[in-house]
């Protein structure tokens, strides 16, 4: 390609800067070129990250069994690397397991590079494998910009075969949603090379219930890192196209917020601030993204400082793709609050008294009145059967909490809480039937009266769904639709905390007021979709508990609908925006507003949320059938559930395609039966994508509107 005045000065220049750098033995221009590769020196291959129009991040993996590693950078305007633009020696230092991050500045605007890095051995100089990256437009560019989108990579036992539609036509970047490793080893189902066995074993911790050993140690999570690294897909395709990457909550510990994980659903205080940190170093050492997170050295190597780590962090970012597309980067995971529904909340406990619901109901515009269905009764120590109620609850509740796993002073403790405050009348009913069933009749307690006119009206957990002492059900997964609403609404009167946090919805409100791009898009790790099924549908026969609109998962943005809702109001005053998303395993297209439209992305490779639903109505045996109805059906009760909602598909992988020019932002979804994830066709793309199906959309730059492409 012919090289313009204006590119020959920055060649002229770069060459100038890297022939002043003092090198051991620099390579000749001849003669030299042609490095053999060597795979063994640079196992995890090499990629580049956070393209700006002029410079981009480089990054790989030197592994030596002990000591820093000399290793040379090379970067060139063609693949031959006959026109060697930088030529500079870094270290890979152990203390960071042997990983570089270097950034390059002083490049041209929307121009491919080609880069690799060299050895010297006893043989001579070995290269890793070569990488091409590609530099952002100028701002003022109208040239239309193609980016790849992609989330949900689970390695044991699957195969990253969505990658091949990437592959198949390389696009300018791509923007991978999170969850680009899972925290967690040991999948029985997995065997030889895509098995998982931690080193450090003694580092790791089990998950609790499912008893698979999840990282804890840095030396886990790097050793993570370097295994989904290792696969040959993925690194072909971060060796040809730069990454723009965000985390989810598998980066660290599944449906965590700040420094807390849940696997044992509110058992055990499972904040770690030291196992977050140690999660966030491995990331920022092995991903490709340019944010300060440490020095930069004067050859561009960029270190992870620790003590810039969490709560430190501020992953979020945005990039400028030319005149028409401004990327905004969130992280949902770092600063947001605690589940509204606490996982150990117990179920007869209230989370609004009669009392405190006159106080906030009118502050959150609400009628009591209008909500009393949603409402139940309870009773307190005042009750007039209290005294013969107290001893057998304090047994009932106590075996419970033991059976749970909790010791007996935990167990007690928890108890005396319980009995101190109010609780709804249907749990008390309930703990007394089941221990009237299992003592002697004379032990049996007194039930209380069916006639509940006079007892006061809260809203209880139970209320929401929660039913177990220690449990995700009812708590982050299948909420009661409409009594989460109103919790939803008494807690955002209260000020609740922003999900995003302070600084980071601050961030994004005035950086979006400010862009004059013509597409703003936004990158969350979670959808903004509702996920709404109604099971009163004539047709499920589900059980006459279950006849109602449940939300299928509030770990996503339906936990704060009154803060979607306000975000959703931001986007249309910054004139709409396109939003992209992943984490749910499922394909999604919606029309929120007149000016904003979502696409979530379905997993590369991870488990489908068609089957997760199957595997957990499998789990309850007493509504077994109900569950297989409501699995058949789940992808028309979604669509049912939202009017915003476009298309729902469930039982797919994939991954995304985005096309934006000045007059429409194109998307397409190609989808993988779920089955192609369980066996390996790296080496045979064509027939991979014989099996996929397309699904194609656009959104006007004039009218925001969602249409089939």
């Amino acid at each position: 390609m012919p090289i313009d005045p204006g590119r020959r000065r920055l060649l002229k220049t770069l060459v100038a800067s890297a022939a002043a750098l003092p090198f051991a033995s620099r390579l000749a221009l001849a003669g030299d070129l042609q490095v053999p590769t060597d795979q063994a020196l640079f196992p995890q291959g090499v990629a580049s990250g956070d393209p700006r129009p002029d410079r981009v991040l480089l990054w790989t993996r030197a592994p030596a069994a002990s000591g820093d590693v000399r290793v040379r950078l090379q970067v060139a305007l063609d693949p031959g690397f006959t026109q060697l633009l930088v030529e500079r020696d870094l270290l890979a230092r152990a203390d960071a397991d042997h990983c570089l991050r270097v950034r390059i500045e002083g490049l041209a605007a929307g121009s491919d590079y080609h880069y690799r890095f060299l050895r010297k051995t006893a043989g001579g100089w070995r290269s890793s494998r070569h990488g091409r990256t590609r530099t952002a437009p100028a701002a003022d560019s109208t040239a239309p910009v193609r980016f790849g989108v992609a989330c949900c990579q689970h390695f044991e036992g699957r195969w990253y075969n969505s990658l091949h539609a990437l592959l198949a036509d390389p696009p300018d970047f791509l923007l991978h949603l999170g969850d680009a490793i899972y925290e967690y080893a040991g999948d029985p189902a997995a065997s030889g090379e895509r098995h998982i066995a931690f080193d450090d074993a003694a580092g790791a911790i089990s998950d609790g219930a499912h008893g698979n050993p999840c990282a804890r140690s840095l030396d886990n999570y790097r050793q993570l890192h370097r295994i989904y690294r290792s696969d040959a897909l993925w690194q072909r395709l971060l060796a040809t196209v730069p990454l723009v990457a965000i985390w989810d909550d598998h980066e660290f510990a599944n449906d965590c917020w700040q420094d807390v994980a849940t696997y044992g659903n509110g058992l055990r205080d499972e904040r770690d601030t030291q196992r977050r940190r140690n999660a966030e170093q491995a990331y920022f050492e092995f991903m490709p993204v340019d944010i300060d997170v440490g020095a930069t050295g004067a050859d561009g190597a960029q270190a992870v400082d620790a003590g810039l780590l969490f709560p430190q962090t501020r992953l979020w970012r945005e990039l400028r793709f030319g005149r028409d597309a401004h990327l905004f980067l969130t992280d949902y995971r770092s600063a947001r609050p605690d589940h509204p529904i606490p996982e150990d909340a117990f179920p007869g406990g209230l989370a609004y008294d009669e009392a405190a619901l006159r106080e906030w109901l009118p502050k959150a515009v609400i009628d009591f009145g209008t909500v009393s269905k949603l409402l139940l009764p309870y009773v307190d120590q005042s009750h007039p059967l209290w005294p013969k109620w107290r001893k057998p609850l304090q047994r009932a509740l106590n075996r419970g909490y033991r059976d749970a796993g909790l010791d007996k002073r935990a167990a007690a403790r928890r108890v005396r809480a319980i009995l101190a405050a109010p609780i709804a009348l249907m749990v008390l009913r309930k703990l007394l039937e089941r221990y009237n069933d299992a003592v002697p009749g004379f032990m049996h307690a007194p039930l209380p009266g069916r006639d509940e006119s006079g007892l006061p009206l809260g809203l209880p957990w139970v209320a929401m769904g929660k039913t177990g002492l220690f449990a995700e059900l009812g708590c982050r997964y299948f909420v009661v639709k409409d009594s989460y609403d109103l919790l939803a609404a008494l807690r955002d009167a209260q000020g609740e905390a922003p999900a995003l946090g302070q600084a980071q919805a601050a961030w994004l409100r005035e950086r979006l007021a400010a862009s004059d791009a013509r597409w703003k898009i936004v990158a969350s790790s979670v959808a903004m979709v509702p996920m709404v099924v109604d099971l009163a549908r004539p047709d499920l026969e589900a059980p006459p508990l279950y006849r109602r609109r449940f939300y299928l998962n509030v770990d996503q943005w339906d936990g704060f609908p009154r803060q979607r809702r306000a975000l959703l109001d931001t986007f249309d005053a910054a004139g709409g925006v396109v939003l992209l998303s992943g984490d749910i395993h499922a394909g999604f297209a919606a029309q929120h507003t007149p000016r904003t439209v979502e696409f979530t992305l379905p997993a590369v490779s991870s488990t489908t949320l068609h089957e997760m639903s199957s595997n957990s109505a499998a789990a309850d045996a007493d509504n077994a059938e109900a569950g297989k109805r409501m699995v058949a059906a789940l992808e028309s009760l979604l669509l049912e559930g939202d009017p915003g909602l476009r298309y729902v598909q469930s039982r797919r992988h994939g991954v995304g395609t985005a096309r934006v020019d000045a007059g429409a932002f194109a998307f397409e979804v190609t989808e993988l039966p779920a089955t192609l994830c369980r066996t390996c066709h790296y080496e045979d793309g064509a027939a991979v994508l014989a099996q996929a199906s397309v699904r194609r959309f656009a959104v006007d730059a004039a009218t925001h509107t969602l249409e089939d492409g």
